[in-house]
């Protein structure tokens, strides 16, 4: 069977790490062995922010915030070493396409970013936690065949829609 590539989109990758609705969902995509679970290093930058954040509210104090972002940046080498998340750069191709994204769907530039990136990785689908992106999804897959698929849908529900 061939694998499908997966495009773990930040705040999906968030949930997993501050224990948020949807973390269940994000780990059955790590361990699943037909998906190639994907994200970029700007995800890994949009974390560093999403606790900076929490540290600012007083959410957390200085000393969780760094222990979460040392934990985030171990366990995200161990899931790239264990090949169940391939974190991909960002380069000058995917910028341009972002552009066009920014513009064609009035979307946010991280996400249109995000979107450039699933898109130019031949991704079958994005993983989200984010009603801005999610809204968009009858469009884009559409017009760019990749499915927005939001972090609160059952595993089942995952699976029929990247089968489809």
């Amino acid at each position: 069977m061939k694998k499908i590539k997966l495009y773990l989109e930040s705040s999906a990758l968030w949930n997993l790490y501050y224990e948020e609705s949807g973390a269940e969902l994000v780990e059955h995509c790590l361990e699943n062995p037909q998906l190639i679970c994907i994200s970029s290093i700007w995800s890994q930058l949009e974390i560093e922010r999403g606790i900076k954040k929490r540290e600012n509210q007083k959410e957390i104090n200085s000393e969780e915030a760094e222990n979460l972002r040392v934990f985030i940046e171990i366990d995200g080498k161990r899931l790239e070493n264990k090949k169940q998340l391939e974190i991909i750069p960002i380069v000058e191709d995917y910028i341009l396409v972002t552009r066009r994204f920014i513009h064609e769907y009035n979307l946010f530039a991280s996400d249109a970013l995000h979107l450039a990136s699933a898109v130019l990785q031949g991704c079958k689908g994005i993983l989200v936690d984010d009603y801005h992106f999610i809204r968009l999804n009858k469009m884009i897959e559409t017009k760019e065949g990749i499915g927005i698929y939001s972090t609160t849908l059952s595993i089942s529900d995952l699976k029929v829609k990247l089968t489809q």
